[in-house]
């Protein structure tokens, strides 16, 4: 739906600005369903000084509102919160009316949630005229959000977060206004009922069940996400709990035939529950399980890979039914054991391709639709383009047969440092379109921890999935850029000349690979390829060699220096988030450091006399020395909030997909191919290779 702005009659032109000037100055986020310029009195930011409530309780508050004294009855300078029934209020459980008029505020809403989000949007609207020292004009916002379920997935995979971190970061949700968190735990919750699979410096339950609370508080659901029959690496890792797998060569999958498998994951899945008592979903994963049917028992029974998955699936789905817990299961399976996953991801598939597929096929998965439980959400994932049309075949599947149905769009897939294609832009503002037109029962936001960025890197992706999970609005990218800056550091961060995220995405690029012969970061490698160094008596042969490698270098370093000044010029001028520049800053450092060495190793490589060689190779060896303390200054910035190492002991899994953090115990594997490098060219530079 369109961001929609009127000026109803009698407005006065006199009392209000302009539908476009409102627009620019409030860039309010999500936008809402529609906003009305009225006649009346504008009002300064600081204008609200008490609040009455009206039938309602008061709700958790913006730092713009939460310090106001109760007021005992309506007036000039007050905040009134009503629940109310009338027509003005929109239906929508969510759904609010804001008026401000004539130095007075009302907020409507049929329930709390309500009040809440029209707090929200109100916190907004001060904030910039006090940002920006502009009035409000008098108006009105309806607002209502089209998807009922918008949640954003917190992958504790590979690391831990400062407790702290978790609340600051629920309240940057909450103003976004996104009302659930799917927080897939692994082994980063101390776990009473099978301690083993807890890592040592685990949270507790006690804990977690408190940041739970502080959720709900802001009308944010957490649910659990406990991997189940795959992905199951973190639990049978562990000695005591071999016995349990598919294949006894392989931590990745349980036998779906031994009852033991059950006992192990309902005692995880209870102490989840016990974490996020305020929950209503059980996500139980599912994805990606391979080969399975390799354990004895499987062999045994003749079940086949899809009946196997199906008898897993059925037994986790009554467990949540018995603990009131709607389950959750990642699709990918269903379609891959009936050989058809392939029409719903692969872009060069024709339209009549993924229709002789879906003719081929289906009946597969009707004639086991027995198999599939009625009380389990089926989630289908695509990341990358989920307007193809096998799709949107799949979800209209289920949704012909009764079944209900979730989106999963992502803000961070498998991408080192940071994420890419414009925060998955894209995907996210079309998934988030798809389900909102095909009525599903809502959307998650992944952000996978696979290469465990900061959770920082990813607000702009989470604030395109707020945007379009709330209000379709049909905008370019550069405009839900700006919009992003402006809420998220200030207004006068807004203006394109300080948007550094797309650029720091391209950078990011050539740092991936730039000091490799072949190979890519995104996986833990099992073999490092790295680009051969100059010999000194072969003037020029290496840069002749590398001379597209060392041209973009050359441009790397360029960019390097605009994204410096745009980031450093913003931390001028920003009011908020200052801790994400600082971030930002660091990693623009550090992402330069291959494209600095290959131009140092080229100059090298061309020097014409022993001594620019001997000046040009103490370059190289400066740079080597000076890594130690680029390293600290990240690190420095990046432990501000984040736990950088895993603790003594930590038992790494088989890393059987190849992540990134899950590489080495400690840091090492977020610079694996920069200290590859250093200690290559610490040889070289003494002569020994």
């Amino acid at each position: 739906m369109l961001f929609l702005l009127f000026r109803l009659p009698g407005a006065s032109p006199a009392a209000a600005i302009s539908l476009a000037e409102f627009s620019q100055q409030f860039r309010l986020l999500p936008q809402p369903q529609k906003v009305s310029l009225i006649s009346g009195k504008a009002a300064p930011a600081g204008f609200v000084k008490q609040i009455f409530l009206k039938n309602a309780t008061k709700p958790v508050l913006p730092a713009t509102l939460k310090n106001l004294p109760l007021a005992t009855a309506p007036g000039k300078n007050v905040l009134v919160l009503e629940i109310t029934t009338t027509d003005k209020v929109p239906t929508n459980p969510e759904g609010y009316w804001l008026e401000i008029k004539d130095d007075q505020v009302i907020i409507a809403a049929r329930n709390q949630a309500g009040l809440f989000y029209g707090c929200q949007t109100l916190h907004q609207l001060l904030q910039d005229a006090q940002d920006q020292k502009i009035t409000i004009p008098a108006c009105q916002i309806t607002d209502f959000p089209e998807l009922a379920y918008r949640a954003v997935h917190l992958d504790l995979k590979h690391h831990l977060d400062k407790v702290d971190y978790y609340y600051s970061y629920l309240d940057k949700l909450a103003q976004f206004k996104v009302n659930a968190v799917i927080v897939e735990f692994e082994d980063k919750l101390r776990y009473r009922k099978a301690p083993e699979v807890g890592a040592s410096h685990a949270i507790s339950i006690e804990e977690f069940a408190k940041i739970s609370k502080y959720a709900q508080d802001r009308h944010i659901e957490i649910s659990p996400l406990i991997q189940g029959l795959g992905h199951a690496s973190f639990i049978l890792k562990h000695e005591k709990n071999k016995k349990l797998r598919d294949d006894p060569a392989s931590d990745w999958s349980f036998d779906p035939l031994n009852p033991e498998t059950y006992d192990l994951q309902f005692a995880l899945y209870e102490d989840a529950l016990a974490a996020t008592p305020n929950g209503k979903y059980l996500h139980i994963g599912g994805d990606e399980v391979g080969n399975l049917g390799m354990s004895e028992l499987a062999k045994k029974s003749g079940k086949k890979p899809l009946e196997l998955q199906m008898y897993w699936l059925n037994k986790v789905c009554e467990f949540a039914r018995q603990h009131n817990r709607t389950p959750i299961f990642w699709d990918d399976m269903v379609f891959k054991l009936s050989d058809m996953y392939e029409s719903t991801y692969r872009e060069d598939l024709s339209v009549s391709a993924i229709d002789s597929i879906w003719q081929k096929n289906e009946n597969r998965l009707n004639q086991n639709i027995n198999l599939f439980p009625k009380n389990c959400v089926y989630m289908r994932w695509n990341y990358d383009n989920p307007w193809l049309p096998g799709n949107s075949r799949a979800i209209d599947w289920y949704k012909a047969h009764n079944l209900q149905v979730m989106a999963a769009t992502a803000a961070q897939t498998m991408w080192p440092f940071m994420p890419r294609n414009q925060s998955n832009y894209k995907p996210i503002k079309e998934f988030c379109r798809i389900a909102a037109e095909k009525k599903m029962n809502g959307i998650l936001c992944t952000v996978w921890d696979d290469s465990s960025p900061h959770q920082e890197t990813g607000m702009r992706g989470l604030s395109y999935f707020a945007l379009f999970s709330w209000n379709h609005t049909d905008i370019p990218a550069e405009t839900a850029d700006s919009i992003f800056r402006h809420r998220y550091f200030g207004p006068a961060v807004a203006d394109k000349a300080y948007a550094f995220q797309d650029l720091m995405e391209s950078a990011v690029e050539f740092w991936e690979d730039g000091l490799l012969n072949k190979g890519y970061r995104s996986k833990y490698p099992e073999k490092i390829d790295l680009i051969e160094l100059p010999d000194a008596t072969k003037s020029s042969e290496w840069s002749q060699k590398y001379a597209p490698k060392l041209t973009q270098a050359q441009q790397a370093i360029t960019r390097y220096i605009t994204i410096k000044n745009k980031i450093e010029q913003a931390e001028k001028l920003a009011r908020r988030n200052q801790y994400t520049l600082a971030l930002f800053k660091q990693m623009n450092e550090l992402q330069v450091y291959p494209a600095k060495l290959l131009v140092s190793l080229r100059n090298y490589d061309q020097a014409k006399t022993a001594a620019e060689k001997k000046a040009a190779q103490q370059k190289v060896q400066q740079l080597v020395t000076n890594f130690t303390t680029l390293r600290q200054n990240y690190e420095s910035v990046f432990s501000k909030t984040r736990l950088l190492n895993n603790p003594p002991g930590y038992v790494l899994d088989q890393n059987g997909h190849h992540h990134l953090a899950n590489g080495t115990v400690n840091n090492d594997w977020m610079y694996v191919y920069e200290l590859a490098m250093n200690k290559k060219l610490k040889l070289w530079i003494s002569g020994e290779i």
